[in-house]
């Protein structure tokens, strides 16, 4: 089980909606509210899931409590966590970062915030109406699948464009298997 950076307590897994339709799992930890991102789950989870992880709680809220500055160590590798900078992050928005994991440690209501400064971001750089249609034009043409720089185990046969329509590519994928076949047959 995962501890508290925090705490030092036990964490609980917590799944949010990602993109691309994906769920991650994230830990959570059930006295201070922090989460636990580990490499690369922070970036596609969906802006409303923050709303769900970032309950506020009122009773705890009337009590003060002090800050403390002391060092948080990775839940993963034990590594001390350190503050991660960037210039175009509000300073309110405070992430603390493994450097030997690459994970990070969001206080309660960080995670909120970042999500909040991430979808206005996006909405910013690219409106909404751009964004669908460069979805819709990336779903439409096959090319667009790969994003891997390599053509992957089922890449579309060659010859095959995205204004083809669906018999030539039905031809040209029957064409790939029978040389295929025929090439194991025979052996080279």
């Amino acid at each position: 089980m995962v501890r508290c950076p925090h705490c030092d307590i036990g964490m609980g897994e917590v799944s949010v909606r990602a993109n691309p339709g994906t769920l991650i799992i994230l830990d959570q930890c059930g006295r201070c509210g922090g989460i636990w991102c580990d490499k690369w789950e922070l970036f596609p989870v969906e802006p409303d899931e923050a709303k769900r992880l970032d309950p506020v709680d009122e009773t705890a809220l009337k009590d003060s409590a002090a800050l403390e500055e002391k060092p948080l160590y990775c839940p993963r590798c034990t590594a001390e966590l350190q503050r991660f900078h960037d210039p175009l992050l509000p300073l309110d928005i405070r992430l603390q970062r493994c450097r030997r994991c690459e994970g990070i440690w969001l206080n309660r209501g960080q995670f909120g915030r970042y999500k909040n400064f991430q979808q206005k971001t996006r909405a910013e750089k690219m409106p909404e109406e751009e964004r669908l249609r460069k979805l819709a034009e990336a779903y439409h043409d096959p090319r667009a699948w790969v994003t891997t720089g390599t053509q992957g185990m089922f890449a579309y046969p060659q010859g095959v464009a995205a204004g083809d329509d669906l018999k030539e590519a039905g031809k040209g994928a029957v064409r790939l298997i029978l040389q295929t076949l025929l090439r194991l047959i025979l052996g080279f």
